[in-house]
């Protein structure tokens, strides 16, 4: 029984994302948009897109929601306006729904060519497959956007209504736990690195370079959302708990997490372009201690930012200074910087925790 309850708990990663406040988040909204959906009479016809509209809405921070609530609205107006001049003029068929997907794609590039908008290309979609009529029996784009706008606008403002609910929940933790998640993610990467280093296993070495990325991916999304909770209005951020001090701290620390990650991706990507230093275990073998002792610092610092500790592990990374290799002495230095960028993370921390204190 007991190993049934434990395989249906989240990960731990997951919880330091907030997903159980998500999960709850989504099923209030989703009913609560339902019974007011269903009781509106043109809102009532198109479910979906109340609770799709729903969905793409809802965020961990307010100032996100209100975006993606505003970037919905905007992609729907695109693919609707596209469509709807198309199947105006020639009607709907197979040739005018595909041409209608295809121009909102064009458009869209135009617009931004490094994103595409599903939401538009849905709205596209949409118009020439549920199609609404008017009160003679003909088709009209006229009311078919006008479901579609009422329908995304119901389940949009829901979203926005229960981002700002939770936000009073969740705020005042939330930065702590992405800190954590990081600095975590960093960790479980670094172990398997070293663990590759000292097996020489050169495959899984070129594994890790890879995964190193996803660690990168996950720094930027911590670092935008501290971002957008600094564009909130102050008066609502000190109302959840939440001060502008604080934010910049942990905005330094997940930048700072950055820096980190590139002098490892530098050392990994110097190692991986010059075999010949992989296939010296003697080589191998001191980088791998060196991770370690930057693995002990940082997993001291993790437990800083979880309140489980006060102190900080003294520790001095030591490292041959007379490397006659130039790839060599760059890794070597990575390291020396890598061991001081943690130095200021700490700095960080002592900052976060004395402005929890007052």
């Amino acid at each position: 029984m007991g190993k049934l309850v434990q395989s249906l708990q989240l990960k731990k990663e997951a919880v330091l994302l907030d997903s159980k406040p998500f999960i709850a988040k989504t099923f209030f909204a989703i009913a609560t948009a339902y019974v007011l959906a269903s009781s509106h009479p043109v809102a009532s016809k198109d479910m979906i897109s109340v609770l799709f509209g729903l969905i793409l809405t809802l965020e961990p921070v307010n100032v996100t929601g209100v975006r993606r609530g505003w970037e919905q609205f905007v992609a729907t107006f695109i693919g609707a306006v596209t469509t709807a001049v198309i199947i105006s003029i020639f009607g709907i068929n197979a040739i005018t729904a595909a041409a209608s997907v295809a121009l909102t794609l064009f458009i869209c590039l135009k617009v931004n060519w490094r994103q595409i908008s599903p939401v538009a290309l849905f709205t596209a979609i949409y118009m020439t497959q549920y199609i609404q009529l008017d009160a003679l029996g003909n088709p009209s784009v006229l009311l078919t956007f006008r479901l579609r706008m009422i329908a995304l606008g119901f389940g949009v403002f829901t979203a926005i209504a229960f981002n700002f609910l939770f936000s009073m929940i969740q705020y005042r933790k939330m930065g702590n736990r992405r800190v954590i998640f990081l600095m975590k993610r960093l960790l479980n990467h670094m172990n398997t690195l070293e663990l590759a280093m000292r097996s020489g296993d050169a495959a899984g070495f070129r594994n890790c370079q890879m995964q190193l990325v996803s660690v990168f991916n996950d720094i930027d999304s911590a670092t935008g959302l501290f971002e957008d909770m600094l564009k909130e209005n102050a008066s609502v951020r000190k109302l959840m708990g939440v001060t502008d001090d604080r934010l910049r701290a942990k905005i330094a620390v997940t930048r700072k997490l950055r820096v980190f990650c590139h002098l490892l991706f530098d050392s990994q990507y110097l190692l991986t372009e010059n075999a010949s230093l992989l296939n010296q275990s003697e080589i191998r073998l001191a980088i791998a201690d060196s991770l370690h002792v930057l693995m002990d610092q940082l997993g001291s610092l993790k437990d800083l930012a979880e309140s489980r500790s006060e102190k900080i592990k003294s520790i001095k990374l030591e490292l041959p200074s007379d490397v006659e290799s130039s790839n060599l002495n760059r890794i070597m230095n990575n390291l020396r910087e890598m061991n001081v960028v943690l130095g200021r993370v700490q700095v960080n921390l002592n900052t976060i925790a004395s402005l929890i204190k007052k």
